[in-house]
């Protein structure tokens, strides 16, 4: 059912002409089915709006004689295109009134006028309908829009799954049970590949092939690739594609087990890149040094795996971005290292498929930029877009930008289905379709600065918190981050705990790891070559010094992790400290 807002102005009285005229409005859209919420004023209007209520049309109706409410339509607006972008707007008010009101910002912002004392209610209504109707018909991402046309087409299937639709599972309890938890949908819309009118996944035709499409340009590849097997699928993938056994590949010390799986079931030689460590235990970045080509080239002619291929070019090289504690590469930088080394560099980017959608990761991922300015070696990046997007499990994206050592599309499609299925869950792969709407426009950075500032907020009460307790000669957990914070702008310092919040939201360099702070532990490490991801946070128990020596007491980490457990709090991972 469709659904509309009417924000009011407070300034406009519900027993005037224009109220009325609001009122029949109202009771026109419901007898088209429509829902209409109405709110009585700018301030409620905005709550509405702030508490992702989804709507699909905007209705003002104000008196167009106040200041106040010029700047108000003009917030509202602003909120609504955070998340609702294409959401038709539409201005109710008198027809001399509007035109002498109305001006180019204003004209932008609202879809259509509306004369509410001219035109009939039933025709202003008709026009919202069919405005709403367009506004649906582009909002869903292209393969869920084909799988619910499918779905409303209600076939009998004489083909798999065996389930038929879900009315299988009703035949027993335990059956019934699982029917109802999950809902009809689901089943029947987990469809075999005979239904060719969708296309096919390992094809990429149809609705598959837009959706990828679709996803290589909002995350600014030349090709992507919807993956249903996770990420550990994807990186496989890129391997396999990649080398073979007679290769030689550099390899970053700190990777996932899917990456050792590649070398595995490729017999590629591995080189390592070792990466630093911190008296935490938490590994941190990979510095320059182990990424120059002289470096790498000394490592191959030592190595007993590959000291016979000696002055051979790596024909890959992986590394982990950011790592599982927030630590992210300036990823120009280390591409222009390691693409003298090799002209195929993979980013393992599965818990950061989010940075290319706000400002603060700035050069700190694979695809920066856009596709048409990329000269270098061929960049894949990978993506498990249900780990900190919103994706079922097992969604993973790769993502790819050609350039030296491109793989033409028939190699790397036999590898991709080699890692595939050929009877995929179409919910997963829809989850990706809409994980990718979802990011597109400007919801991409609504959302990331949303999850942005809800950490910093965290990480601030925590040292705040830190600051009291140890002031009183008690303990305290702090968060592992700078201590002490400098706008560049001003080049005042302040207290991490008391800095302003829009400057940690905003400003990389309040992230970046910089020579000689302590807080961070890497010693050695360059300038600009690594930043923090304020959203991963970490929080320190006490027992280590700064000097790296323990201290006669402490927290460890995993008491505090039993004790949150106890209480329904669930970290995603726990070291020593």
């Amino acid at each position: 059912m469709m659904k509309v807002l009417i924000v009011e102005s407070e300034f406009l009285h519900q027993d005037t002409w224009v109220g009325n005229a609001v009122e029949r409005l109202a009771d026109a859209l419901s007898q088209q089915n429509v829902t209409v919420i109405k709110s009585t004023s700018f301030d409620d209007g905005f709550a509405i709006l702030s508490s992702n209520e989804a709507i699909d049309c905007l209705m003002f109706s104000y008196q167009m004689e106040h200041p106040d409410e010029h700047q108000n339509v003009r917030q509202l607006i602003g909120k609504l295109h955070e998340r609702q972008q294409n959401v038709p707007v539409f201005l109710l008010g008198d027809r001399e009134k509007a035109l002498a009101a109305m001006d180019r910002d204003l004209l932008e912002l609202v879809d259509e006028f509306a004369w509410i004392l001219e035109d009939t209610a039933d025709f202003i209504a008709g026009r919202a309908v069919a405005a709403m109707t367009r506004y649906r018909q582009q909002l869903l991402p292209p393969l869920f829009s084909a799988l619910m046309k499918y779905s409303d087409i209600h076939e009998y299937s004489w083909a798999a799954p065996g389930h038929q639709g879900g009315v299988g599972f009703t035949k027993t309890p335990a059956g019934r049970f699982y029917h109802d938890y999950y809902g009809e949908n689901l089943f029947r819309t987990d469809m075999g590949i005979e239904r060719t009118s969708l296309g096919s996944l390992l094809d990429h035709t149809g609705a598959f092939g837009e959706s990828e499409r679709y996803a290589a340009r909002v995350f600014g590849a030349d090709r992507s690739w919807s993956v249903v097997v996770g990420t550990s699928g994807s990186n496989r993938t890129i391997m396999q594609a990649c080398m073979t056994d007679n290769d030689v590949v550099v390899v970053d010390r700190n990777c996932h087990k899917s990456i050792e799986q590649g070398l595995m079931l490729t017999g590629a030689k591995p080189v390592y890149m070792v990466p630093s460590r911190n008296r935490y235990g938490i590994i941190g970045p990979i510095y320059p040094q182990e990424m120059q080509p002289e470096t790498l080239q000394k490592k191959i002619s030592e190595s007993p795996l590959t000291k016979d291929k000696a002055g051979q070019k790596p024909s890959y090289c992986v590394v982990t971005n950011c790592t599982y504690d927030g630590v992210c590469y300036n990823a120009k930088e280390a591409q222009d290292l390691l693409e003298k080394t090799s002209d195929r560099l993979h980013f393992d980017e599965a818990w950061y498929g989010y940075a290319r959608f706000n400002p603060i990761y700035a050069d700190h991922y694979a695809m920066r930029g856009e596709p048409g300015d990329h000269n270098g070696p061929t960049v894949f990046a990978t993506h498990s877009p249900h780990k900190l997007l919103n994706a079922l499990s097992q969604a993973s994206y790769i993502h790819v930008r050609e350039g030296r050592g491109a793989i033409n599309f028939s190699r790397f499609n036999q590898a991709y289905m080699m890692h595939a299925t050929t009877s995929p869950l179409y919910a997963i792969c829809a989850s990706n379709d809409v994980a990718v709407s979802m990011m597109d426009g400007n919801s991409g950075l609504s959302l990331t600065q949303e999850v942005i500032d809800e950490a910093v907020d965290f990480r601030q009460a925590m040292a705040r918190l830190y600051k009291e307790f140890t002031a009183d000669g008690s303990w305290f957990f702090k968060p592992w981050n700078k201590e002490v914070v400098t706008d560049p702008q001003t080049g005042k310092t302040y207290d991490f705990a008391d800095a302003p919040t829009k400057l940690l939201t905003t400003v990389q360099d309040c992230w970046v790891m910089h020579p000689g702070e302590s807080w961070h532990g890497f010693k050695d490490i360059p300038d600009n070559w690594s930043m923090l991801d304020p959203i991963k946070v970490s929080i320190l128990a006490p027992g280590m010094g700064e000097d790296g020596e323990l201290e006669e007491t402490g927290v460890p980490a995993a008491l505090v992790t039993a004790w949150l457990g106890r209480h329904g709090i669930v970290p995603t991972r726990t070291t020593d400290f």
